[in-house]
């Protein structure tokens, strides 16, 4: 006996509710990211969801772990265990934006989390812990390379601001955005010149 195609329909996952919360959060907001929307789309009963998530804040939890996960500790990782030189690390860590699509499809995802933390204090919370690890990230690569500590806190800084600009920069062509990454990089491993007397 056939099945029907109900029965035949392969359930839906965990990850597949993520998956569709993250697209919805990306084309629309966080506020439109809701259970009867994510099942009408998905062709599914609510009672589907259900069987994954408590509620919509686990959900949501979710969607913050996982990019917590893949935007900020496993790409870290990866480019670590390249084993690449600091100032090659450096440049694989400025041009993170703009190496493949999934991670302008990712970028877009921040973009939406941090519009999303302007009125969640959870969401605030998760932006600060990336936040917090990518400028750990880049502090101890600028150390690596020999910069004192102050130093290296402030060039972990303004690294960091550019990667948030410079994923914005839809405006521009990839290839134009990977030469102003390779000349941002080329301008911070200059080494801070000595005062001048007198001043």
């Amino acid at each position: 006996m056939s099945l029907s195609g109900a029965a035949a329909r392969t359930p839906l996952t965990h990850t597949d509710w993520v998956d569709a919360a993250i697209e919805i959060m990306v084309d629309s907001s966080v506020e439109h990211v809701r259970v009867e929307s994510l099942a009408r789309d998905l062709k599914v009963s609510k009672g589907s969801f259900y069987w994954h998530f408590r509620n919509r804040d686990e959900l949501l939890s979710e969607v913050l772990e996982r990019w917590l996960n893949e935007a900020t500790i496993e790409i870290t990782e990866r480019i670590l265990r390249q084993g690449a030189y600091p100032s090659e690390r450096l440049l694989n860590f400025l041009r993170l934006p703009m190496r493949s699509r999934r991670a302008i499809k990712a970028a877009d995802l921040e973009l939406a989390i941090l519009d999303w933390a302007r009125r969640s204090r959870v969401a605030q919370d998760a932006v600060a812990a990336v936040d917090r690890l990518r400028l750990e990230n880049y502090q101890a690569t600028f150390q690596a390379l020999g910069f004192a500590e102050a130093e290296a806190h402030s060039r972990a800084h303004l690294a960091y601001a550019f990667t948030r600009y410079i994923s914005q920069r839809r405006d521009l062509a990839v290839a134009a955005r990977l030469q102003i990454a390779a000349e941002t990089h080329r301008q911070l491993l200059e080494k801070p010149r000595p005062a001048s007397a007198g001043y």
